[in-house]
């Protein structure tokens, strides 16, 4: 599927909406319409002659008549024929006014005519039609055929007007489906608009389809997330929170070295997208399944990791980096799972340099030694280049793409950025997703986990009163 019908699929309530806003419309529009009734009748044009008329002179007649024919259709509308109609029905009309309701045909070669007459008047215009079919009749035989030779036009009504018992216009059927027609049409029109002008990345398909990346998790939209970042300590039994162990476990998959331990960073291409919050997730659920698991804030410029896990955050990465205290200072152990966090520390004013610097590459060899996997949280690369710096040191490069957010562009350019200082994206975690199917699936499985199952399993953090299970 291309990413246009994609798009067209994914905005089906558009063409509906529109065929819905179309038939309505159509409708209200037609009952707005006075209804109009039609009634015909139609006649038999033939040449007579007398007892001494030849054969030939009657088909000559015959000829003549159907010549005739095309100067009668425009004598019907003439004042000469409607005149005495109305007269003598005492319509309070003009001939000329009456003449646009009435329309005269005859098909090629015929000598029969079909008188139509349309009025609002459903009573009346079968009437008016058979009058005018009499006074059509009094003129051509009486004052405009008549003649000395003893052959004339005869006029003679072979089908007598009824009164017609449904109208002919509005067409409310016909309207009505041709607005919904038109309406999908547009709504289609809209939906390709919509889709042309969007530049917004709008989920997981759309990553795999325009960068050819794997999509390592898929972190439906909350509300509510910058009040409970850490949804596997606060809603444990949340899809979120199901949607934070998938991320995990796909994460073990990624390819890594042989030796060592396993080490990755997390940037974005722009702020809040969710790269702290997943970076922070991420590490609790890989602490949670058995694995010694560090994070560490290498978001130097706008640090939130300490506040995220409720930590100090006065010393960190920073401090290390420029010798002024030692790893085991600011590390600092989290809960009974076996996280431990380290903070950015204190803002310097010359970031790029120091995550550029070998003390940072030292500093992450070091780390992995100690643990099985290290998190590093990075600023976004639209921003500054410190991600990209990072990514030298690191051996996976996770990219947070916050779906209906971020533009393409801006995920594009990040890739490049990354591509340049020889780093890659293993793979992309899509946030903000607003697929419900998913989550309300995964709410229905776990409704009827107690709250007071899930807050037993809170991580106790310095200064709470929560505690977690080991």
């Amino acid at each position: 599927m291309t990413p246009l019908t994609r798009a067209l699929v994914l905005r089906w309530y558009f063409a509906v909406g529109g065929a819905l806003l179309g038939f309505v419309v159509a409708i209200a529009l037609s009952s707005t319409v006075t209804p109009q009734f039609r009634a015909t009748s139609k006649i038999w044009i033939s040449i007579s002659g007398d007892a001494e008329s030849s054969a030939l002179d009657l088909a000559q007649g015959t000829n003549a008549a159907q010549q005739r024919i095309h100067s009668y259709l425009d004598l019907v509308p003439q004042p000469i024929v409607l005149q005495p109609v109305i007269d003598e029905l005492h319509l309070d009309v003009k001939a000329s006014e009456l003449a646009r309701s009435v329309s005269a045909t005859s098909p090629t070669g015929s000598v029969v005519m079909q008188i139509a007459v349309t009025s609002p008047d459903r009573q009346r215009v079968a009437e008016i039609t058979d009058s005018i079919v009499r006074s059509f009749s009094s003129v051509v035989q009486d004052r405009l055929d008549a003649n000395a030779s003893g052959v004339g036009v005869t006029v003679t009504q072979t089908s007598p007007a009824a009164r017609p018992t449904t109208p002919v216009a509005p067409r409310t059927r016909a309207n009505a489906a041709l607005g919904g027609a038109a309406g999908a049409g547009l709504g289609v029109l809209a939906a390709f608009l919509r889709w042309a002008l969007d530049t917004k990345v709008r989920g997981r398909d759309e990553v795999q389809e325009l960068w050819d990346l794997p999509v390592l998790g898929d972190i439906g939209f909350d509300p509510e997330a910058s009040k409970q970042p850490l949804v596997l300590r606060d809603a444990r039994a949340s899809a979120r929170a199901e949607a934070f162990r998938s991320l995990r476990t796909n994460v073990q998959f990624l390819a890594s070295r042989p030796e060592g331990a396993r080490t990755l960073a997390i940037t974005s291409s722009r702020p809040s997208e969710g790269k702290t919050t997943t970076a922070a997730n991420l590490a609790v659920a890989l602490a949670e399944s058995g694995l010694r698991t560090v994070v560490i804030d290498a978001d130097l410029r706008r640090p939130n990791l300490a506040n995220v896990f409720g930590i100090e955050g006065s010393a960190g990465l920073s401090d290390i980096l420029v010798g002024r205290v030692e790893l085991a200072d600011v590390l600092q152990p989290w809960g009974r799972a076996g996280l431990s966090v380290i903070p950015s520390g204190t803002v310097p004013p010359n970031p790029s340099e120091l995550v550029g610097s070998p003390a940072f590459t030292a500093l992450i060899e070091d780390v992995a030694a100690l643990f099985d996997v290290v998190i590093v949280d990075t600023p976004p690369l639209g921003s500054v280049t410190d991600a990209a710096l990072v990514s030298r040191a690191v051996q996976n490069m996770l990219l947070v793409v916050a779906s209906g957010r971020v533009r393409r562009a801006e995920v594009s350019s990040s890739i490049e950025s990354l591509a340049t200082v020889g780093a890659s994206v293993q793979g992309v975690v899509v946030t903000m997703a607003r697929s419900r199917g998913a989550r309300d699936a995964y709410a229905v499985y776990g409704a009827d986990v107690p709250p007071e199952t899930q807050r037993s399993h809170r991580s106790a953090v310095p200064g709470s009163t929560s505690e977690v299970t080991p």
